[in-house]
């Protein structure tokens, strides 16, 4: 149990520092986008790439399959949830499916990750990060904009959305590690210690950058979308990935992982998309918060099962 505590503790209070930061007026807005796009752009790649090229041989294909396969079961059946019982349209529907099912991988499962299995902890969860933007931002998005008719078709969409993910600093940094494992040279440990320097400032300015940049709900009237939703991220979809995991045959750090991977909270990027396309933009906000400050409890219960 202390153990466990040592692990989540420093976690969430790096979140509550980033929050108080920002209602004290201790950062501006400017500040607090630097600090996450040095995260963003430097210090997690740098991390990624080091964990990927120094790490044993993965499963990688069994750890994207299991959790893309939860993922993608339970999206459609949170939009029919939604779009049948609540009774909403399509890309509400479609909102409160990826509410339901998009975590932050990058931002809080990194550090956890790392906290609780290491480097190679880390690598596993490679194969999550860089299928989880990949697949479920698109569906999303085709659905919403087949309900919204704007005129882009599902390849119209697929295209505008390949650039930037090719671009993502993180999906390039993991790309670039496998080509660089692939040549089966070690890395020169100047470039090393420069990669654990880089890499270590990653996972702590993560979480406080999370704290101070979580979205602000300004009402609560979709709690009971916010509720299920919240239910969905934290319950069923860590369920659902480790019965898919176990079949698969995933075992050891790889099986805890993805399991704990898929109990994360909703992220910040399902609440960009609602308000780009001002579709559930409250409720995803809420979302966001109320299945951080919940995954508080749900992530100490996984770690403590997994453990």
């Amino acid at each position: 149990m202390t153990d466990l505590f040592g692990i989540i503790a420093p976690v969430f209070a790096l979140i509550g520092m980033g929050v108080a930061a920002v209602q004290m007026r201790l950062l501006e807005t400017p500040a607090v986008r630097g600090m996450t796009d040095f995260v963003f752009f430097a210090a997690m790649p740098s991390l990624l790439f080091g964990s990927v090229a120094g790490a044993p041989p993965l499963r990688l294909l069994d750890v994207a399959g299991s959790f893309l396969g939860g993922a993608v079961l339970l999206f459609a059946a949170a939009v029919l949830l939604a779009r049948y019982v609540l009774g909403v349209r399509l890309a509400q529907a479609s909102m409160f499916g990826l509410n339901s099912v998009f975590g932050n991988t990058v931002m809080l499962g990194i550090p956890i990750v790392d906290a609780a299995y290491g480097r190679e902890g880390v690598a596993n969860l490679l194969a999550v990060i860089a299928f989880h933007s990949a697949v479920l931002l698109p569906l999303a998005t085709i659905m919403i904009e087949a309900d919204t008719d704007s005129g882009r078709g599902p390849l119209g969409v697929l295209q505008a959305a390949v650039p930037g993910i090719v671009r993502n600093p993180v999906v390039v940094s993991i790309m670039l590690a496998f080509v660089w494992r692939a040549t089966g040279l070690s890395i020169p440990v100047p470039i090393g210690r420069l990669l654990g320097l880089m890499g270590a400032a990653g996972p702590p300015l993560a979480l406080f950058c999370l704290g101070a940049s979580l979205p602000r709900p300004t009402g609560w009237s979709d709690i009971l979308e916010v509720s299920l939703a919240a239910v969905l991220k934290l319950a069923a979809m860590p369920a659902l990935v480790a019965l898919l995991a176990h079949l698969a045959g995933v075992t050891g750090v790889a099986f805890a992982v993805v399991v704990l991977a898929s109990g994360l909270p909703t992220g910040a990027n399902a609440f960009l998309l609602a308000r780009r396309f001002a579709t559930m933009a409250e409720a995803s906000a809420s979302t966001v918060v109320v299945s951080t400050v919940a995954s508080l409890f749900t992530l100490a219960a996984l770690l403590s099962w997994l453990r």
